[in-house]
């Protein structure tokens, strides 16, 4: 909320308070909240080399659709203090306990002192202490996880996502092929920031939506049988409760970057919070990036079986045979009209189709018997290095 600013800093009722006036004033323009968070980081030290490096700290969710301050006023994070709760650490933060005590015995002692200065001094200053520890520690709860625990393994990235889900959220990885390796001097220190790529982490996470595929997610995830396969094959097999779906982001700090350079363009009816977020969720949306992608378009992505019973992107076809038919353009002039779409079904690259300014594709396929599903996905290129990537169509033959 504001340049520069966020949530914890410009509080959570005035950063909604602003999106409901943004989206009140402007009748063409409709606004989702949500936020960019890095729900966990830890320190490595190294002080005898002078050293100090924060570890994963761009490993960053954008968390879509939560309305109420308290969402996000208690969002699971490393600065709200993962679930701050009672804990065992709370009885080990009344230690200060025994300093007042001991204040209180030094101070008995000196009553029957020959000099009750020596023990009245010493039990004040342990009575001060005592009580400045007590406030300090108040309340005197304590989060989930730390930041000075070393790696804690996946587990305070999936309370994070199931945090937001639970409460109607959508969770999407942001540039999940982007890593952080810098180093800063301060002084005598060495203070770096070091974040490994997570893409893999894409497999080891679920209950999230999504992840951004424009532009950090192009050479690991997106490719035939990349991440992004490798995930929705496990659902197609019934070991993931739903699948993941494609957007574009554009996740450039200050106005050097144009919008429309990284685009996610949603199949609804109606422009509406509501119906914005119910195609985000189903993934009835596709991505494109590029300095032609508003010319580029996903006119038709379609299946249909032998009842003539029609689905598009996120829904589930029951079927034996199916029929696919796509539509694809690009608005140009012919020096700039070539395109090239993949068909990609189940991880696997069957078919490349290729087109001067319109591609239409037309075709049957017959379903293997069996429980899993199968998907369908395409992955068209344009010019200049203009992309579209559509989200899946699921089938599964009458057997399933």
């Amino acid at each position: 909320c504001g340049r520069g600013g966020s949530v914890s800093t410009y509080g959570a009722y005035n950063c909604l308070s602003l999106i409901k006036d943004l989206d009140r004033k402007h009748e063409d323009l409709t606004v989702i909240p949500g936020v960019e968070a890095f729900p966990f980081y830890y320190w490595r030290e190294n002080l005898l080399q002078g050293q100090l490096t924060m570890v994963d700290g761009h490993k960053h969710f954008l968390a879509l659709g939560l309305t109420e301050p308290s969402d996000y006023e208690n969002m699971p994070t490393i600065g709200e203090g993962f679930f701050r709760g009672y804990n065992s650490q709370s009885l080990l933060s009344l230690w200060p306990l025994a300093l007042l005590i001991f204040a209180v015995k030094v101070y008995l002692q000196s009553r029957r002192a020959e000099r009750p200065v020596l023990f009245k001094i010493p039990a004040q200053i342990f009575f001060v202490v005592g009580v400045l520890f007590l406030i300090n520690n108040y309340p005197y709860k304590f989060g989930k996880y730390d930041a000075y625990g070393g790696d804690q393994g996946q587990q305070p990235y999936q309370d994070f996502i199931d945090y937001v889900v639970d409460r109607g959220g959508l969770v999407f990885w942001a540039h999940p092929e982007a890593g952080k390796d810098q180093t800063y001097a301060m002084g005598p220190l060495t203070v770096g920031m070091e974040t490994e790529a997570p893409y893999q982490d894409l497999l080891e996470l679920n209950n999230y939506t999504g992840f951004a595929a424009f532009y950090e997610g192009m050479k690991y995830v997106i490719p035939p049988g990349g991440i992004w396969d490798q995930v929705l094959t496990e659902y197609c097999f019934g070991q993931r409760r739903r699948p993941i779906w494609a957007i574009a982001e554009g996740d450039v700090e200050g106005d050097s970057f144009d919008p429309g350079l990284s685009q996610t363009v949603f199949m609804v009816k109606e422009n509406t919070q509501p119906a914005l977020l119910e195609a985000l969720r189903n993934g009835q949306i596709y991505a494109l990036s590029g300095p032609f992608a508003d010319d580029l378009s996903l006119d038709t992505f379609t299946l249909t079986n032998e009842e003539d019973v029609q689905v598009g992107m996120g829904q589930t076809l029951k079927a034996q045979e199916v029929r696919l038919v796509a539509s694809i353009s690009l608005n140009g002039n012919e020096k700039r009209n070539a395109l090239s779409a993949d068909l990609i079904k189940n991880g696997i690259l069957i078919q490349t189709f290729k087109g001067a300014g319109k591609i239409n594709i037309d075709l049957r396929d017959t379903l293997e018997n069996g429980p899993r599903h199968h998907y369908y996905r395409l992955d068209v290129r344009a010019p200049n290095q203009t992309r579209l990537l559509s989200n899946p169509i699921f089938a599964h033959t009458s057997d399933s």
